[in-house]
């Protein structure tokens, strides 16, 4: 996706390059925040933190977790950051002036609080973040923080929401005024109008009777087509469907062994340690070819093997052979020769950039855009956002295929998130104590409050 320079884009750029001590840049799905960030990271002189809460999402925008960056092992606390903090002598943290945090709508509130504490500690600063500035990127509206099933009742005794506005240090810089709010609004993945409108509604739960009834026509009866991704809420049926057609193919499968080293873990990787292959096979690129030939996302066929590639007869191109590919891991240091913070190298993982697509779930398709879709809900959606997120990932209303009617209920949508962009917005003024952590079923479950460093889990993983 091209992102043009826009003026909405130049006033994005002059937030995260201002003075505001916390700014938040959002936007519905396919307004370009992911490629706005890619391009800042390129184009910005400075060298910023960029940090995810997970860590393919953090892969897709070259950088490295929150957990890695700050050190935190499974099980922080914020008490526990600021002791942490207080005992690091690393110059790194004591040199930052910005930190960059893609994909917001999946950070927690505590895990927030929990940079707020380690910063303030480690720099002897009582402002909010140790005086760093935040810059946070995402929507909310896409998929939320993940609170377990046993913790929800301790959670919401400290935190009116999980997500990162209830934070405690948010919560200070809001009250002083101190956030910069910037919404993106021209669309790029899709210019139908009617679509959109439709997107939208599904996107904060206003879609009228026959916006919903239009979508549902999309309903097709029968077998699957084979070149059209499947969208599914669970790694399970994904799973299960990608299995099932790889079987079916007569070839013998070819097995792909990757390698990883260093600080990579198996979790962070965008494709499997041992890859599955047979002629036939549908695949999907999960990185963008330097020449152009592909990019992450792109569709195609398994053709054949040439030396240690894979044939690959793309949809939208020739076919190309996919050699292996090194994803590297990286954690910022600061270089005391030349007072810039740096990027060193700590893990790397090898293995063929494809993944079996005939189905994929829904988490790891968002960011991804697709000219045709099937979206199978299985037994339901089972976090707010996950039909947005699935909806949204087509670029036509044509392209698109239902397995079954979307139904209200399974439209989700925190009334916490309508209040507090409202007032980011000017359009309400409700106080923020009145949010309402509502919480959400089919969570993974944990037994205590402690923070932990989780990949979005689907529900049946």
């Amino acid at each position: 996706m091209k992102l043009e320079r826009t003026p909405e884009f130049e006033r994005a750029w002059e937030l995260i390059d201002g003075e505001t001590p916390f700014v938040f840049i959002t936007g519905r799905a396919g307004t370009g925040k992911s490629t706005l960030l890619r391009q800042y990271c390129l184009a910005s002189q400075r060298s910023v933190p960029v940090l995810a809460p997970t860590g393919v999402a953090a892969l897709n925008v070259g950088g490295e977790t929150i957990h890695r960056f700050f050190g935190f092992a499974p099980g922080i606390t914020v008490k526990d950051a600021k002791r942490k903090g207080a005992n690091s002598e690393d110059k790194l943290y004591r040199k930052l002036n910005l930190i960059i945090i893609d994909e917001i709508s999946m950070v927690r509130a505590d895990l927030l609080d929990c940079m707020d504490a380690f910063l303030r500690a480690a720099r002897k600063d009582q402002r909010p973040f140790g005086g760093v500035r935040i810059v946070a990127i995402g929507d909310l509206y896409q998929l939320p923080p993940v609170v377990a099933t046993l913790e929800q009742e301790s959670f919401a005794r400290l935190y009116a929401t999980p997500y990162f506005f209830s934070a405690q240090a948010a919560q200070e810089l809001l009250d002083a005024g101190q956030v910069a709010f910037f919404e993106l609004q021209k669309v790029f993945r899709q210019d139908d109008a009617n679509f959109i409108k439709i997107l939208n509604g599904i996107r904060d739960q206003s879609i009228s009777a026959a916006e919903l009834e239009e979508l549902n026509r999309r309903i097709k009866h029968g077998a699957l087509p084979e070149d059209t991704i499947v969208l599914t809420p669970t790694n399970r049926a994904a799973d299960a469907l990608n299995d099932r057609r790889l079987v079916s193919l007569l070839p013998k499968a070819k097995r792909f062994e990757g390698h990883a080293s260093g600080d990579f873990g198996e979790r962070d990787m965008p494709t499997d340690l041992v890859l599955k292959l047979k002629r036939g096979a549908r695949v999907m690129c999960t990185v963008n070819d330097p020449a152009g030939a592909y990019v992450n996302g792109s569709l195609g066929w398994v053709k054949g093997y040439e030396d240690e590639g894979v044939l690959v007869e793309l949809d939208d191109g020739p076919t190309v052979r996919i050699d292996e590919y090194t994803w590297n891991m990286f954690r910022s240091k600061f270089d005391i020769f030349s007072g810039r913070l740096d990027q060193e190298k700590i893990g790397s993982f090898t293995q063929i950039p494809l993944r079996l697509a005939w189905a994929i779930t829904i988490h790891k398709s968002q960011g991804k855009t697709f000219d045709d879709v099937v979206i199978d809900l299985d037994r339901g959606a089972f976090a707010a956002g996950q039909v947005y997120v699935a909806l949204s990932r087509c670029r036509s209303l044509e392209g698109l295929r239902l397995t079954k009617p979307v139904t209200l209920n399974q439209i989700m949508l925190d009334k916490a998130i309508v209040e507090f962009l409202s007032e980011m917005r000017g359009e309400s003024m409700q106080p923020r104590n009145l949010f309402a952590f509502k919480p959400q079923s089919g969570l993974p479950v944990v037994e205590t409050i402690k923070q932990t460093e989780i990949e979005y889990v689907d529900e049946g993983e």
